[in-house]
């Protein structure tokens, strides 16, 4: 009650203060009161867990939720700090143990990415790009390795994306198609509207082993389909590329004779549909753009211009590299590493990326999270993300997935408890078997 009544006080004096500047302080200073409120109410902690959410609903579509597109710090950026800041009184006094591929990496990236940006034309933009990159593929996993969430609170973030993505689908159907015939949703560009309807098909396939209740597969099928319909309105190939290996890859990873006949049967119906799917979904689709049509191959010029120059680059700097600026038109995440931090970067980069994708080939909890890692090892080589927050929510969770293989040797200390194969967790309380 003290908490409740002076939360209430220090709400109420922030919008007096504020409404001495015009209307959007207030907004603010309310927006703040609530948040205020909410702490006194749920608790520093659910209120962290839900300032999280809000950062993965955000995701999605961060870029097109900011005051420019060209904005370094967005909404999302915001609620994650927000979301951290608020757990330091929850993991402050656990131990941090992080893979000792993931923190190589780290590390690599760390000296070179100093290294390209003290040698090159603009120093500061360069260290900029350097601290967001970090910020993403080391701030979030780490944080997320530090804090290891229950498997109810990993599921109510990873609903919070598919939730964000499926309001930005909507709005794309809304909205109706630009002027080329493609579908952005929420997003800035058509690409970052099916890199994320691609991440959410991954999560799904995390999901879906997660629920033992027909209505909560139903759920999460439904979800994955409409993701996948978020990728065809795209019109971006290499998302639909990459569906279409995750795809491939489930039987493999699952270990299911089964599973392989049907996908078979279903990629042989696929074969024989997809001529007339193209001519459906028409040539602005992500299917009809795979044919040639849509303007494809001037996307096929600019992205062939853009590698030759990063190869130019690199082999001008192929040790130092040549810092983290003006890669955006190179179009291959690696390349541009390789660019900006020279070989010894792309080595650090790539432990990193090995760190988290590894584990779904092995066994754990959580090892379907990789799903999305594997999906940005193949986005990521034809779009430019390196530091892209719509990428890096979902894949830093599968940390949870690598930590798994670091605490086995001592399991008094894992926080996860063992599995079944299929990944059913044996007498977990968390595990849902109903409705989400």
């Amino acid at each position: 009650m003290p908490l409740a009544i002076a939360a209430t006080l220090l709400a109420s004096a922030l919008v007096l203060v504020a409404m001495q500047g015009g209307m959007i302080f207030p907004l603010l200073a309310l927006g703040v009161a609530a948040f205020v409120l909410l702490l006194a109410v749920v608790g520093v902690r659910r209120g962290a867990i839900a300032t999280l959410m809000a950062a993965f609903a955000t995701a999605p579509m961060y870029k097109g939720l900011a005051s420019s597109p060209d904005a370094q710090v967005t909404p999302t950026d915001l609620l994650f700090l927000l979301g951290f800041v608020l757990l330091v009184p929850t993991v402050i006094t656990r131990p941090l143990r992080l893979p000792a591929t993931y923190l190589a990496g780290i590390i690599l990236v760390f000296l070179t990415g100093c290294i390209g940006s003290l040698v090159s034309e603009s120093v500061p933009g360069s260290l900029m790009a350097l601290v967001l990159w970090l910020m993403v593929m080391g701030g979030l996993p780490i944080m997320i390795a530090w804090w290891r969430p229950e498997p109810v609170v990993v599921q109510l973030l990873l609903w919070s994306y598919v939730a964000g993505h499926m309001v930005s689908t909507a709005y794309a159907v809304l909205d109706g198609p630009t002027e080329q015939g493609r579908y952005g949703g929420l997003a800035t560009h058509f690409n970052y509207f099916a890199q994320a309807g691609m991440l959410t098909f991954a999560i799904a396939l995390y999901l879906f082993g997660r629920y033992r209740g027909t209505f909560g597969r139903a759920v999460v099928v439904g979800a994955g389909l409409i993701s996948v319909y978020s990728v065809l309105l795209s019109g971006s190939r290499a998302a639909t590329a990459v569906l279409a290996v995750l795809i491939i890859m489930v039987p493999i990873v699952e270990r299911s004779a089964a599973l392989g006949f049907v996908w078979a049967m279903l990629g042989a119906l696929v074969v024989v549909a997809l001529p007339l799917a193209v001519d459906v979904a028409g040539e602005n689709s992500s299917l009809g753009r795979l044919a040639g049509g849509g303007g494809a191959q001037y996307s096929d010029q600019a992205r062939e211009l853009g590698q030759q120059e990063g190869i130019s680059r690199f082999l001008d700097h192929p040790l130092t590299g040549s810092g983290l600026i003006d890669l955006f038109d190179i179009h291959n995440n690696y390349l541009e590493v390789a660019v900006g931090a020279g070989v010894f970067g792309l080595v650090g980069y790539l432990l990193v990326l090995y760190t988290l994708a590894r584990p779904l080939f092995g066994e754990g909890p959580h090892r379907r999270l990789s799903y999305a890692t594997w999906g940005y090892l193949g986005f990521g080589a034809t779009i430019p993300s390196l530091y892209d927050r719509g990428i890096w929510a979902p894949v830093s969770l599968a940390m949870l997935a690598a930590l798994w293989s670091v605490n086995t040797r001592r399991p008094d200390e894992s926080p996860i408890p063992p599995e079944d194969r299929t990944g059913r967790l044996a007498g977990d309380r968390h595990h849902l078997r109903g409705s989400p």
